[in-house]
């Protein structure tokens, strides 16, 4: 059959600059280094790359990207530098900033730092903002294939796709990708097309055993034609990956699947399989992470990779994005989500796969842990797990503390941050 195809070549979103003089800074002026800030009249700018371009570009936030500087107290001798000030004033008599700017939460470093849930938060979403901003896409294209009776949703994945591939960058990941759309018409073609991508009979004889879904991975995908809107990666041992989606006309206007969240979910799940590659768990793990990583950061690890690659510029639009996994979670007590946590087995998760804990739950699991250690940390995680190491003794070499007591800790903090809502 005839392949509708788009190829998309990327543009890499890199972020902030220097600053030039003052006045100059403003939307669509020209800027000199990516990645650098600035802040004018209470408005925060950053140096984007634009075509060929560098220019600011007006960031919408509530927390600045920067810690502020604290200024020392002022002495009689004047400086010779400017400072900044609301508007001159004739004596150094104190008075309060009518309009103050809001309190930068601690940073915490281990578990026993986190005095409030805003600190998990803020600084999930900062140190993910910085690591985008100061990173290189791998990824350099997409391509989209869609089917001959189909259409996609978001017609321009690359940039997602780049983004997450930011967020994550230092571990393997593929440079290019493509991106399968298919309506539940074009089922057969859609499985054909599978069958033809994976290109290694082994690993497709794992993926399509009977425990696994059986033969059928474009069905499962897309049951109804108004069902047909669930998502599904795939890694060879090769390294090739491609991205399945299903496509509903009317979810037209579904911000998940047509603003790049979607994308980004997939695109992480595709930097997790990698890490197995060239390991001894390859074929098993590329075939079902699930087999040896929790489902919790599978699911949630991936949503939270969506939440922040989407919302990296903006802390107030992440805290308002994150509230859809918060909202779903379950209200629950400590040791419920200690046994949730950390279970007798995977198999344990199973209940769960349609009702979304694994997603929500795992979300603010991974959302605390990469307040501590940052957005890489479950990518490094799933690495030593890759390498044949326990979840226990994945998590000890990285933060250096029992798995099994901090299982309390984030159970705790999940808990009680769910029955505030």
């Amino acid at each position: 059959m005839k392949l509708q195809r788009i190829f998309a070549f990327g543009v890499s979103i890199a972020l902030l600059t220097t600053l030039p003089a003052v006045s100059a800074v403003k939307s669509g002026a020209p800027c000199k280094k990516i990645g650098a800030s600035a802040k004018v009249k209470g408005k925060s700018f950053i140096c984007v790359k634009s075509g060929k371009k560098k220019i600011w570009n007006k960031v919408k936030e509530e927390y600045p990207l920067a810690l502020p500087t604290i200024s020392q107290t002022p002495t009689p001798t004047p400086s010779t530098s400017p400072t900044p000030s609301l508007s001159p004033m004739p004596t150094f008599t104190p008075a309060p900033s009518p309009s103050p700017s809001p309190t930068i939460p601690q940073e915490p470093k281990n578990f026993s730092d986190i005095t409030s849930y805003e600190q998990i938060t803020y600084w999930a979403w900062r140190k993910s903002s910085e690591k985008i901003q100061a990173s290189e896409s791998t990824v350099r294209s997409v391509e989209i294939l869609i089917g001959p009776k189909s259409g996609i949703l978001n017609k321009n994945p690359l940039e997602a796709t780049q983004i997450t591939s930011r967020l994550y960058s230092g571990f393997a990941q593929p440079k290019d990708l493509k991106f399968v759309s298919y309506s539940y018409e074009d089922i057969p073609w859609a499985q054909n097309l599978i069958d033809t991508l994976i290109n290694d009979e082994d690993l497709r004889n794992l993926i399509q055993s009977p425990n696994r879904g059986g033969k059928e991975n474009a069905r499962v995908i897309c049951p109804t034609v108004e069902r047909c809107h669930s998502s599904s990666p795939f890694t060879n041992r090769a390294g090739k990956s491609f991205v399945i989606a299903g496509y509903t006309p009317s979810r037209v206007n579904n911000e998940v699947e047509t603003k790049g969240e979607l994308q980004s979910h997939e695109f992480t799940h595709v930097i997790q399989q990698h890490q197995f590659i060239g390991s001894s768990l390859e074929l098993d793990g590329l075939a079902s992470l699930k087999q040896h990583v929790p489902w919790w950061l599978v699911e949630g690890g991936a949503d939270f990779g969506g939440f922040a690659s989407k919302y990296y510029l903006s802390y107030e639009d992440y805290l308002q994005g994150r509230m859809r996994d918060v909202y779903q979670s379950p209200k629950n007590d400590k040791s419920w989500y200690e046994e949730f946590i950390n279970p007798p087995s995977n198999q344990y998760w199973i209940q769960f796969n349609s009702s979304g804990e694994i997603y929500n739950v795992g979300f603010m699991i991974t959302e605390i842990l990469s307040a501590l250690k940052g957005p890489g940390v479950q990518m490094e995680i799933i690495k030593l797990i890759a390498k044949g190491k326990s979840m226990d003794q994945a998590f000890e070499s990285i933060f250096g503390t029992p798995w099994k007591s901090a299982v309390g800790e984030i159970a705790s903090l999940i808990s009680a941050e769910r029955a505030r809502y």
